[in-house]
């Protein structure tokens, strides 16, 4: 399939498509004859993984060493790096990828927990030193919407 087809059909640009082959996250397409790049179903599945774990937060580098596990070739040209490992052992290597971004991501979670119930604590200081009642209904493990702020200002 062409360049536009592998876009369409994961979900990003061609411009993303060809991103990704500079930035060595795909292989290099092979290409007819007219010049035009021709996709595999594989590198299909490596755009939607890459959009997906982009999704999760991951970084470009992080991305390509857990496609390094399974497809991509190494930097200096020959096989992956990887090829000698066994399955199960770059399964746990993803595994151990993914849990470390999980554990960021809980990190970064709490973090900003707490950075909101200082803020609330904050609000709450300052509306009791003006004598502003506190709004109807606030939670604060659930944000206000922009509707229930204009109808508590009203």
């Amino acid at each position: 399939m062409r360049i536009g087809e592998v876009a369409k059909r994961g979900g990003v640009s061609v411009q993303a498509i060809r991103f990704y082959e500079r930035r060595r996250l795909i292989r290099t397409p092979r290409r007819t004859p007219a010049g035009y790049r021709l996709y595999s179903e594989k590198d299909l599945e490596c755009v939607v993984v890459i959009k997906k774990m982009q999704r999760f937060g991951f970084t470009l580098v992080e991305i390509r060493r857990v496609l390094q596990l399974w497809v991509l070739p190494s930097d200096t040209g020959g096989s992956s790096p990887y090829d000698d490992c066994s399955a199960q052992a770059c399964i746990r290597e993803g595994l151990k990828l993914g849990e470390k971004k999980l554990q960021a991501m809980n990190e970064q979670i709490r973090s900003a927990v707490q950075l909101r119930d200082e803020l609330q604590a904050a609000l709450t200081q300052i509306r009791a030193g003006l004598n502003v009642p506190s709004p109807q209904n606030a939670r604060p493990d659930r944000p206000e919407s922009p509707a229930s702020i204009a109808i508590a200002a009203s």
